[in-house]
């Protein structure tokens, strides 16, 4: 059985603030996690020994985008993901 993914926390994004023709005009920046405790968001912290990734997930009164950020601990060497 797979590891669930825990300690799911919303992601702040913001427009890139500088025009690329490699970049669609629409992409975002990570600014950092939501945190009752703090007024600007958060750095993300990547820790090792964890897999982590990034889920999107539409308000359901508003259908604004938003995004978690989740982890789990990461499957050992030759143990099975399923």
């Amino acid at each position: 059985m797979a590891r669930p993914y825990g300690d799911p926390v919303e992601i702040v994004t913001a427009p890139i603030p500088a025009q690329s023709p490699f970049i669609p005009a629409d992409s975002k920046i990570v600014v950092g996690a939501v945190a009752p405790a703090s007024p600007d968001p958060i750095p993300l912290v990547l820790l090792p020994g964890f897999e982590y990734r990034l889920r999107e997930w539409r308000h359901p009164d508003t259908h604004e985008v938003h995004w978690l950020f989740e982890r789990r601990k990461a499957t050992q060497q030759g143990e099975a993901d399923d």
